[in-house]
């Protein structure tokens, strides 16, 4: 069986000792240097991504996080690779593979489902920003409230002063009614511009709002952990949506795990047998 040069160095293998393999060897060969691609190739794809939208670095950049990426993840799996096989290597083995499987897959699903996140994200942006000024607003109110049982009971003693049942008990308008009405007023006036603040807060909030969505800087300032986290809030909240995601996640998990997988399934060979007598 024959097997290309590329192959062979993808591996780390000779092409002149390959020549020389058992073709069961050759077999197994092949199938390593194709299943490396798989997760090298999808970790250069989303690192470029990741850091060209979520960090907006420039194209040059972007290429380099990319690189670096499938660099490194090309070094851990070459590792893998060349570890022997014992309980505890294959065991640490798959721990290594699920956890960059599980990021991988991360990455990838941020790539797939931008659409989805991005409208989280701005749901989310939009609900705190109502929320709090809703907030201010409740808190007025419970002013205007206070402020209105304050005038109610100054303008109360006014004008039971006035009547004469309470207060000096002289029905008159003299200068104790004056002053009580005085200070009624006050508390009018006070409870009226409460009143104004409360529609001038309304205003904020329709402004805030408006502004919000023709420029949400929320997009701009979400990381990798809050668009993570915006996809988890969308999955839970639509279960189609959700299990369009858990099958996703598993393929890409899979596609990740790729090499560990072939690592597993492949056994011993007529050269490694040759190997061992020797």
């Amino acid at each position: 069986m024959t097997i290309s040069n590329y192959l062979c160095h993808v591996v780390g293998e000779q092409p002149q000792q390959v020549a020389r393999f058992h073709p069961s060897t050759v077999k197994r060969i092949k199938a390593f240097a194709l299943a490396i691609h798989i997760p090298v190739l999808m970790w250069a794809v989303t690192g470029y991504v990741i850091a060209s939208q979520i960090f907006q670095l420039n194209a040059v950049q972007s290429g380099v996080v990319a690189f670096f990426c499938a660099g490194l993840i090309y070094l851990v799996e070459r590792l893998v690779l060349a570890t022997p096989k014992a309980w505890y290597v294959n065991l640490a083995r798959v721990l290594i593979g699920f956890v960059i499987a599980v990021l991988g897959a991360s990455t990838v699903d941020l790539v797939i489902f931008d659409r989805e996140v991005t409208q989280q994200l701005l749901q989310t942006g939009e609900e705190r920003l109502r929320a709090e000024h809703d907030q201010l607003a409740d808190a007025q109110t419970q002013r205007i409230a206070q402020k209105k049982a304050d005038w109610e009971k100054a303008q109360e003693a006014a004008n039971c002063e006035a009547n004469g049942t309470c207060g000096s008990k002289l029905r008159s308008v003299g200068p104790v009614y004056r002053e009580l009405a005085r200070q009624a007023n006050l508390l009018r006036t006070d409870y009226t511009d409460a009143q104004n603040q409360l529609t001038q807060l309304a205003a904020q909030k329709a402004q805030a709002i408006e502004q919000f969505r023709a420029a949400p800087e929320v997009l701009e300032k979400a990381g990798l952990l809050a668009r993570v986290e915006a996809l988890h809030e969308y999955t839970r909240s639509n279960m189609a949506a959700f299990v369009a995601w858990l099958m996703f996640f598993a393929l890409v998990l899979f596609f990740e795990l790729m090499v560990v997988l072939s690592k597993l399934v492949f056994g011993e060979t007529v050269d490694d047998e040759l190997d061992r007598i020797r």
